[in-house]
């Protein structure tokens, strides 16, 4: 059986190197079917490596059907193999059928909790499910109970119907229940959501709720069993109307709610402010600094807005790096019980202006909006920035695209707001051209600590380099996200450059400061797009510096693949790999706001039963975090986690707690050593060109000072990573 088995595996090889990859995975099944010890070898790795070439070539051919039939006859050989289990799972994902890639990722999560993958790739399932604002929602109280009296003031029992408009969880949908009204119906496009509702309103006793899984857009009268007198909604992001609220308000006086209808919020209304913020125009525009060290200073360089007009932060955060220097002031005021003036908003083709009064002398760089909901008469929630009372559910509106301008105390500045389908946009108000570049790019060259280590680094280089090669012959690959590194050395004579830009915009910015600088454009190969083949490198290089951290916090795999390839195969003898070495920093600490935003507590919702149902969708492992503006306790010193060369695996790391607290997190963020010998650089600091990743721990482990707690490091051989915590036993 073991001689036939091997025959197999011969012929399966040789079909999978003249790509008959359907002959050989009938070759290599037969294989590991007539002879199991062989499901425990290397050959096990070689057949994965088949099978994703050949779901690709399927893939192609949109042939998606035969995927899964091939995983499936697969799957009956390997059941419990956590590989080919968290495989298919993410070709269900890929292909839209999510209930059962959750039933595979869970799967495998289970067979291996180790598996740093599979548990990436159930965190990627769950995040585009349920959307994280839910939790920092519901667990707001404010928001909540303001909501809730406004319900308790308007509804008159017995008599009302109810139209509970994106209704989420169907948290108001139960306040509405409290009193008593005809008939509720709650309604909600997304699948799970509904869904959700659905087992919410009926675990706590609502069993009268109606959900329907339906865009109210697409639903009619008749869809709810007639026009309702009473519309509930919550539909708002930072800038107010971005969740398409006016559109989805107009529709609804028309189809869905009757002559005597009202409407909660009653009115809404939206507020601009003008700030100087350093670190938010740094996010969105290129500083006068890094223009004047690029030689570029006239240049008005932006991120690229990707169509969007503003963005969302959580502004009041930010505490003594944002100042105030205007007055607020109202930009529109809307009814949304008038149904005429819900349609002329819509359909306003002229400005709305605003005159913002200077209430001190700065530099005015950032314009904030926040918005104000009149619930009822009585009832109003404010996401305003500088209120005590403000209702933390939804973040402050950022308008990035406008020119910073230096005013005095008492100037009045103007500035025009349109509603461009619905949604708010400032107006430029600039005459110059704006250069656009992708945000990956401004914010790597807003990163002026970085920069000024790359640019210290030089004079260090080129006296390695010149031991070896004269700087004209020096040949260099630099793969940041701008090559200031490759930048410099091109200055002091190197040969050539090849680099690497993430867009075209980009590629043409390059091009522009290689100009500014009389580079001459010979020297220069610029390489397009996130992900490019490796073999387009094909000699080898004097200097080779890559970058493999995104900016979200995360490590970039296929870069990292790039990256070790290039430093095993692409160096010259005596030439230079940077950076020399990678480490991620971890500390374990305690924070109400990162619990807040991944876990919902009964008891914020009045105690209704809601929680076991939303936290099914929990992440392990968050990214996108501002660790400069989190409120945290650290429980713990900064301990080594992971570095360039560990090796794949698991390594239980004992952390000493030096701080009471509940450890609930694990922030982990990189220490960068360019150059041998040279200072470290932590990307855990303000303007940083990336942000911080961190682990959600037991939020119920509360630690003590002295005690050790034990982080276990996971490590797939692909170079996944997570970190998992757990109180060394005494």
């Amino acid at each position: 059986m073991e001689a036939a088995a091997r025959e197999y595996i011969a012929l399966a090889r040789q079909m999978h190197t003249v790509a008959c990859y359907d002959k050989a995975l009938d070759y290599y099944l037969s294989a590991f079917e007539s002879f199991p010890a062989l499901r425990k070898s290397d050959h096990v790795l070689e057949f994965r490596s088949m099978m994703n070439k050949f779901s690709l070539v399927l893939m192609s051919l949109n042939k998606i059907e035969e995927i899964f039939c091939n995983y499936s006859r697969v799957l009956k050989v390997f059941p419990d193999s956590v590989h080919f289990v968290d495989d298919t799972g993410r070709y269900l994902f890929k292909f839209g059928f999510f209930k059962e890639a959750w039933a595979h990722f869970m799967n495998a999560c289970k067979l291996d909790p180790f598996y740093a993958t599979s548990e990436n790739n159930f965190n990627l399932l769950k995040n585009m499910l349920v959307e994280r604002w839910h939790f920092r929602m519901l667990n707001d109280k404010v928001r909540n109970e303001g909501y809730r009296a406004a319900i308790h003031e308007t509804i008159v029992p017995v008599k009302d119907t109810v139209l509970d408009l994106g209704t989420g969880t169907g948290l108001l949908a139960l306040y509405a229940n409290e009193c008593s009204p005809v008939a509720i119906t709650a309604c909600d496009g997304s699948e799970v959501m509904a869904s959700v509702a659905n087992y919410v309103t009926q675990e706590n006793g609502a069993k009268q709720v109606e959900v329907i899984q339906k865009m109210s857009t697409n639903m009619s009268y008749r869809d709810i069993g007639g026009k309702r007198s009473l519309l509930i909604t919550e539909m708002f992001d930072a800038g107010l109307f971005g969740e398409h609220i006016l559109q989805t308000l107009s529709h609804a006086w028309e189809h869905l709610i009757n002559n005597v209808g009202r409407v909660i919020p009653n009115k809404a209304e939206f507020f601009v402010i003008g700030a100087q913020c350093d670190f938010l125009n740094k996010r969105y525009q290129l500083c006068s600094s890094i223009k004047s060290n690029l030689n570029i200073p006239t240049l008005f360089v932006h991120g690229c807005t990707q169509n969007e007009t503003y963005d969302c932060e959580d502004v009041h955060l930010y505490g003594e790096d944002i100042k105030y220097i205007t007055q607020a002031e109202s930009v529109v005021k809307i009814n949304f019980n008038n149904h005429l003036e819900i349609q002329d908003t819509l359909n306003r083709t002229d400005p709305y202006e605003v005159h913002l009064t200077a209430t001190q002398t700065g530099e005015l760089n950032s314009v904030i909006g926040y918005f104000n909901l009149y619930l009822t008469d009585t009832v109003t929630l404010t996401s305003d920035p500088r209120s005590d009372k403000r209702a933390n559910a939804w973040q402050q509106a950022i308008f990035f695209d406008n020119l910073p301008k230096q005013i005095k105390e008492g100037d009045a500045i103007k500035l025009e707001f349109l509603l461009n389908s619905g949604k708010l946009t400032l107006l430029p108000e600039y005459m110059h051209p704006i250069t656009r570049i992708s945000p990956n790019t401004l914010r790597f060259l807003n990163d002026t600590e970085y920069i000024k280590m790359i640019s210290g680094s030089i004079s260090m280089a080129s006296v390695y380099l010149g031991q070896v090669a004269d700087m004209t012959s020096v040949t260099v690959v630099d793969l940041c996200p701008f090559p200031m590194l490759g930048l410099q050395l091109l200055k002091r004579g190197a040969k050539s450059l090849i680099c690497s830009a993430l867009t075209n915009s980009d590629k043409q910015f390059f091009l522009t400061v290689f100009h500014a600088n009389n580079i001459p454009m010979s020297k220069v190969t610029v390489l397009v797009g996130q992900y490019w083949p490796v073999e387009m490198l094909k000699d080898k290089y004097h200097v080779v510096f890559c970058n493999i951290l995104e900016p979200s916090g995360e490590v970039d795999l296929q870069a990292q693949e790039v990256a070790l390839h290039l430093r095993r195969n692409h160096v010259l003898p005596g030439g230079l790999f940077l950076p020399s070495n990678l480490k991620i920093m971890g500390q374990i600490v305690d924070s109400h706001w990162l619990d807040i935003n991944n876990r919902l507590y009964d008891e914020n919702v009045n105690n209704y039963k809601i929680a076991k149902y939303l936290n099914q969708y929990q992440m392990s492992q968050h990214f996108c975090i501002d660790f400069s503006h989190l409120p945290y306790v650290p429980l713990s010193e900064p301990s080594v986690m992971w570095t360039w060369d560990s090796e794949a695996g698991l390594e239980i790391l004992q952390v000493p707690i030096t701080k009471e607290g509940v450890g609930n997190a694990i922030l982990c963020w990189y220490s960068i050593e360019l150059m041998e010998n040279m200072n470290e650089i932590s990307t855990n600091r303000k303007n940083c060109f990336m942000d911080g990743m961190l682990f959600i721990t037991d939020s119920e482990t509360r630690l003590k000072q002295g005690d050790i707690a034990c982080v276990i490091r996971c490590v797939d051989y692909t170079g996944a990573f997570k970190l998992m915590m757990q109180l060394e036993e005494t």
